[in-house]
């Protein structure tokens, strides 16, 4: 296979403009995207929600796990598989899916995965975590804040030239800074 790239054909992802040659080992859905606008669209699709949308709850989130508050780790390569992920209320829909209106917030792989998943299958005597039940009696979707401007439809939050742009304004403004050190 040959891995070589004409010096003509020069790429612009459509989503985020990056101009960065997706690896063509990856599979994407979209040609005309690179892999993390790619991965970000197929998400969305899955959760019935827009771009925009997970850019504003993103945003409304300070670039934070709702419960946690952590972000993704500086080393936390853009092309790997994405930090951020969609919960959703499973009494409303199943797992791998939902309804749109179900969507809670978006949380790191071990607050989605395990730590609140165990915590809702605890009894209601025992839940007594006042983070758990402030993100499920006020999940960061349903508010108001969260909802898009202008602002969140310049393409996924976590394409490489948003995570840059974040970056170096935290590096600006370290009282404004949304990425961990």
């Amino acid at each position: 296979m040959d891995w070589n790239f004409a010096d003509d054909d020069i790429f612009f992802c459509g989503g985020c403009g990056d101009d960065d040659t997706p690896d063509p080992r990856v599979p994407r859905q979209d040609k005309t995207l690179c892999v993390r606008c790619d991965r970000v669209e197929r998400q969305v699709r899955r959760y019935r929600i827009t771009v925009p949308r997970r850019n504003a709850i993103m945003r409304f989130q300070r670039d934070v796990c709702a419960l946690c508050q952590e972000g993704p780790p500086i080393d936390h390569c853009p092309d790997a598989v994405s930090f951020w992920h969609i919960d959703h209320d499973h009494r409303c829909c199943p797992p791998g899916g939902s309804c749109g209106r179900c969507v809670r917030g978006l949380l790191c792989l071990p607050c989605n995965a395990t730590r609140l998943p165990a915590y809702e299958r605890l009894p209601n005597v025992l839940r007594d975590s006042p983070r758990f039940n402030t993100y499920l009696n006020s999940p960061p979707a349903r508010h108001p804040e969260a909802r898009p401007t202008a602002r969140d439809h310049a393409g996924p939050r976590d394409a490489s030239s948003y995570l840059i742009d974040a970056f170096f304004t935290a590096a600006d403004h370290p009282e404004g800074n949304t990425l961990n050190p």
